[in-house]
């Protein structure tokens, strides 16, 4: 049941709607998130404050819940599900998902007065008596999400790398689940200063590392590259349904996995940047952009490289390996032994930054349905960490699908609304750029 109601929500329309939807905000604002990035960059880079409300801090929190397994874990099992092919459908998730990202923040800090990220700008779709329908809708999924993807995916993909360490996943189990209580012990400020250092320093050494294992085999590099790209448009090869069937599944598992990982178009981690004070709204939603940039274009790009090349280019197939222990060993493969055990403490401390990071907005979620209870927080609190400890305990491929799930429906309610709300995105485009060239002139 679960993986027919997967398949559904990530079917033909939703994944047409996604990259439709980012396609025609790029051409409406003639690509103004690749023209002005340098820029808003050098500017954010300037400001650097480190504040609780910062940006540099919103950036850290969203990273921390999109940074998460998906980047290893979701990237493998797409590789093994959808072929070499899947790995071009990522990048196309990507980019799209930058223009939705930079939409859906913009709108989230400019209506942060109504409510946090979706719960605010989605209140302007049915203005009226009917405002807060679509908002508390896509809450209630965003709470359900912030105990099914946001810690049971996490905990889930730990244990299973963490497994080869000979660690069972009860153990697994009692520690996610007594961090996610302790972590969240201070609230959503205190999650968020953990984050501020944990993201950077958990990004940069797996990078590093990967890098490192990329340039080990980086003789059979070129050939990769081919055959992601012809993996990927295998449907003009043959008329022969397998060939249709094999391009189907790479779009599917590469844009289902690719938007697992950086939560374009979801209205996740808007919750996070809008809470950045004092910055004009087209400009933090550039940091949204960034975060799809480190997040998909860079880290799951650099995972897949990894398990593509290792061994030769032909470990990946011939392994019988998936998920987590695919990365692993593919790591294992091109830099020896101990790499492994370090991917396994990679992965445990994404799924950690994950756990913290959607803690924060199922919390907000929680605020705007029943504002003033601090007595369902504490509830919500426990049953988060529950729901930590019980999901390295549960049968992957059902959490899997329980996070497309998830996934799917809150993907279904906010991309209407930044359909509706195109125009204002556009016309907040028009006006910075309009800004600029007064600023250039003067």
């Amino acid at each position: 049941m679960l993986e027919r109601a997967a398949d559904a929500l990530w079917g033909p329309f939703t994944l047409c709607l996604l990259l439709g939807l980012g396609g025609v905000l790029m051409g409406r604002t003639g690509c103004f998130v690749l023209r002005r990035l340098p820029v808003l960059l050098r500017r954010g880079a300037c400001r650097g404050e480190h504040t609780a409300d910062s940006p540099w801090v919103a950036l850290s929190t969203a990273l921390g819940a999109t940074m998460g397994t998906g980047n290893i874990v979701g990237v493998a099992t797409a590789l093994t599900a959808g072929g070499p092919g899947a790995l071009l459908w990522m990048q196309a998730a990507a980019l799209a998902g930058m223009m939705l990202k930079f939409s859906e923040v913009a709108l989230a800090a400019d209506t942060r007065r109504l409510g946090p990220g979706p719960m605010g700008y989605l209140q302007l779709v049915f203005p009226g008596r009917y405002q807060k329908v679509l908002p508390g809708l896509f809450a209630v999924c965003c709470l359900l999400a912030s105990v099914g993807m946001g810690n049971m995916t996490q905990s889930n993909a730990a244990a299973q790398a963490l497994a080869p360490l000979s660690i069972p996943p009860f153990f697994c189990a009692l520690f996610f689940g007594g961090f996610a209580y302790l972590a969240t012990g201070r609230g959503v400020p205190g999650v968020m200063r953990l984050l501020t250092w944990l993201v950077p320093v958990m990004t940069v050494g797996y990078l590093l590392m990967g890098t490192a294992a990329v340039w080990q085999q980086r003789a059979v590099l070129p050939q990769t590259i081919q055959t992601v790209v012809a993996e990927a448009f295998r449907l003009r090869c043959a008329a022969a349904g397998a060939a249709g069937y094999t391009m189907r599944t790479a779009v599917r598992y590469g844009l289902s996995r690719g938007i697992f990982s950086n939560e374009a178009g979801m209205g996740s981690s808007p919750i996070a940047h809008a809470q950045a004070a004092g910055t004009d709204p087209v400009e933090r939603g550039m940091w949204g952009v960034l975060e799809v940039l480190i997040d998909t274009s860079i880290s799951c790009t650099m995972t897949a490289l990894v398990i593509l090349t290792a061994a030769g280019g032909q470990f990946w197939s011939s392994s019988g390996l998936d998920g987590a222990q695919l990365a692993a060993a593919s790591f294992a493969a091109s830099l020896g032994a101990p790499s492994e055990a370090a991917v396994s403490v990679f992965v445990a401390l994404f799924a950690l930054a994950s756990v913290c990071g959607w803690f924060t907005y199922g919390a907000a979620a929680l605020e705007f349905l029943l504002p003033g209870h601090p007595r369902i927080r504490q509830i919500y609190r426990l049953l988060y960490a529950v729901g930590t400890a019980w999901g390295a305990l549960c049968e992957a491929r059902g959490v899997w699908l329980l996070c497309d799930c998830f996934t799917g429906a809150m993907l279904l309610l906010n991309l209407p609304g930044l359909m509706l709300l195109s125009g204002r995105v556009c016309a907040m485009v028009r006006r910075w750029d309009a800004g600029q060239r007064r600023y250039s002139r003067s």
